[in-house]
């Protein structure tokens, strides 16, 4: 009864606090879907609204499904729809768990789910199914901890959670508060399963929902306190939601169909210390009365004291400056995109690891992103099978160079949670993650963590792909980018920029994705900041193919006045002509190796990392000797002294007075500790 009553408090807080907010989201992201229904049929075999039909304990939900429609105001009702053909995974609620729903909405026991107003029904309908389209819909074996990478009609993640229940046998939660009581019921256009619980993702903003938990006091106070709430409220960008956007169109430049994002949402995600971590690390306790903490003024002078201890030369008062400890300490938690638990590292593509079994691990496999806070300092992460979980700043001194395994480990790193009990992680406009430590930026980091071999996927970079979708999809999508839909690429009318999810075909791409540029392109790119001030290597990893065209690189600080670097790159040549020099590796040969090593880079030029291969069933080979045909190579573009704090840009166009393509697929800041330092450049 305990629980019960816990879930409803839970409940009636997110409806009361949002609920209109979340019929209004509800209502733009089905009005922009553009549902296709000209080509629905029905079919002999039993369908979803005929599972429902059959099913006495889902009654209710079939009264929903005949007030809901699939667009806005407009289109077939739901429960037709979900009688023609199509793939949908559904999480379907029983009758006790509408009724209990509806009540509290209603703040009414007994309310005839019959009079539930059509636009509660459409929230709680596009909730509970995610439309797969073309692909098969999902399966338990797809299941693991995070997020169902397709989103549900309502455009909300669902959030996979498995706990074990008194008896010990594993339960599957979906959102933290529904329960599977009825899984991989299979029908001919989907997978059913029946839930306790009402699917219903929290309606409000990350800060939001941190000030709603009982764990994270501290955090969200300390969020308020300096103002980075304040930046975590954007969610919709409602401009663009007017905007017609294509879809399955083909452009006179490249031969697929392409897609314009349906949405431009602005996401967050933040990493978490529980307050019972703080209060024990920094000596405070919190005195809570009826859920609100009464003694702030004693708590926060040692917080003051604590924070300026981590950050000694930050010496603003000011909590809201970015020179300020306190606001150091936060923003070095927040990233500016929405990742749910299993986007934080994408494992596809790297050695060891298996697109079938994302659960399998391999070696290590990293990811660093740009917080929010001073400087935009780097957070790293780490996961492989030596690390027990994701990891942040994990600091490895030495690894077996011909296996990558972890020899030594000085820092372990700070452990990610994959949930926070049960309580909600994903607020609407992105997630939170909690920590086992306390996260904080120091000389360490700097000169030990980071103090590496950088290397970011480019859709990495631009957080608007993650935080709308755009990765880790289970088909293969081409997306039309629209010029200004990332904030960190400029390019000319004259470039068609696409991003593809390459993620079941079998290519040699790094996180099994890539850019193509095609046309007259020329393109601008925000780099990501450098952790101390040193000489620093930017490259670049692409494959050369005969419709790439000539490339020219430029460098520096002013994005509208950046100098050329270097001799143009004809990335229309096989990479075995001398002018890049590629040479299939000898096992038996090291010493030969080293010297075409050497000759590359000679020319600027390196092999593809070791590190991941073609994104097959198991990767159980890296790149670095495919070729030549093929290749993915590694392009020196320039070295240079940099510092924190600076931001610097690269471009690159074409010279080509045709339309040609090119693919720029990662990028490597490498400091000169790692091109020439004491031990040569591992392969990897």
């Amino acid at each position: 009864m305990k629980s019960c009553n816990v879930f409803i408090t839970k409940l009636l807080s997110r409806i009361l606090f949002a609920f209109m907010a979340l019929i209004v989201s509800v209502a733009v992201s089905s009005c922009s879907d553009n549902i296709d229904e000209s080509n629905l049929y029905v079919f002999s075999g039993q369908s979803v609204t005929g599972f429902v039909k059959q099913q006495p304990e889902l009654s209710k939900y079939l009264v929903l499904l005949k007030k809901a429609r699939s667009g806005m105001g407009r289109g077939s009702t739901m429960d037709h729809m979900l009688e023609s053909r199509g793939n949908y995974t559904c999480f379907i609620p029983t009758d006790d768990a509408i009724q209990e729903f509806v009540d509290s909405v209603e703040n009414r026991r007994g309310f005839d789910v019959n009079n539930v107003s059509d636009s509660l029904a459409q929230v709680i309908v596009f909730n509970s199914i995610i439309d797969n389209g073309d692909i098969e819909a999902y399966k338990s074996t797809d299941f693991q901890e995070g997020v169902l990478q397709q989103k549900t009609m309502a455009d909300r993640y669902i959030v996979i959670n498995f706990a074990a229940n008194d008896s010990g046998k594993v339960i599957t939660r979906i959102n933290t508060f529904s329960r599977i009581v009825s899984s991989d019921n299979k029908v001919e256009n989907g997978q059913i399963r029946v839930v306790d619980h009402v699917v219903m993702p929290a309606s409000t903003s990350l800060p939001g929902l941190l000030s709603m938990q009982d764990n994270t006091r501290i955090f969200s106070y300390l969020l308020e306190v300096t103002s980075w709430a304040d930046s975590m409220a954007k969610y919709r960008d409602d401009e663009y939601e007017l905007q017609d956007h294509p879809q399955n169109y083909k452009h006179i430049w490249y031969g697929e169909l392409l897609n314009e994002p349906l949405h431009h949402n602005s996401g967050y995600t933040a990493f978490v210390e529980p307050d019972s971590l703080l209060e024990a690390e920094w000596g405070i306790k919190l005195e809570v009365v009826n859920g609100n903490v009464v003694n702030w003024d004693e708590v926060m002078p040692v917080i003051n004291r604590k924070v300026k201890e981590y950050y000694p030369e930050a010496n603003s008062a000011d909590p809201k400056s970015l020179d300020n400890a306190l606001n150091q300490f936060v923003g070095y938690h927040i990233i500016d995109v929405g990742m749910a638990y299993n986007n934080i590292v994408i494992t596809k593509g790297q050695l060891g690891y298996s697109y079938s079994r994302p659960e399998q691990l391999g070696i290590d496999k990293f990811e660093y992103f740009e917080t929010m806070g001073k400087d935009h300092r780097i957070i790293k992460f780490t996961l492989g099978e030596q690390t027990e979980g994701i990891r942040i700043n994990r600091y490895v001194s030495e690894y077996d160079n011909d296996s990558y395994r972890e020899l030594e480990v000085p820092i372990k790193g700070l452990l990610v949670q994959s949930g926070n009990g049960a309580q909600d992680n994903q607020a609407l406009n992105g997630f939170y993650h909690m920590i086992d430590g306390i996260l904080i930026y120091n000389d360490d980091v700097k000169y030990k963590v980071l103090n590496e071999r950088m290397r970011w996927d480019t859709q990495t970079m631009q957080h608007e792909l993650m935080t709308n979708g755009l990765r880790q999809q289970p088909s293969n999508i081409y997306y039309m980018i629209p010029d200004g839909y990332m904030r960190k690429v400029k390019f000319s009318n004259q470039t068609l920029m696409i991003s593809i999810n390459n993620y079941s075909v079998n290519w040699l791409n790094y996180e099994a994705d890539d850019f193509v540029l095609e046309g007259y392109y020329d393109v601008t790119w925000q780099l990501p900041p450098v952790p101390y001030e040193g000489t620093y290597e930017l490259r670049l990893g692409y494959c050369n193919d005969s419709g790439r065209g000539m490339v020219q690189f430029y460098y520096g600080t002013d994005p509208n006045n950046l100098a050329a670097v270097g001799l143009p790159i004809d990335a229309r040549i096989e990479p075995d002509k001398a002018v890049i020099g590629w040479v299939k590796d000898d096992p038996d040969n090291p010493d030969a190796n080293r010297e075409n090593d050497k000759n590359m880079r000679n020319h600027t030029f390196m092999k593809c990392p070791n590190s991941f291969g073609f994104n097959s069933t198991n990767v159980t080979e890296g790149g670095r000797s495919h070729g030549p045909s093929g290749a993915k190579l590694r392009h020196i573009i320039t070295t240079e002294n940099c510092r924190p704090g600076v931001t610097y840009y690269m471009r690159m166009k074409s010279l080509l007075n045709g339309p040609a393509n090119f693919g720029p697929d990662f990028i490597e800041w490498v400091p000169k500790s790692v091109y020439n330092g004491e031990k040569p450049e591992d392969k990897w």
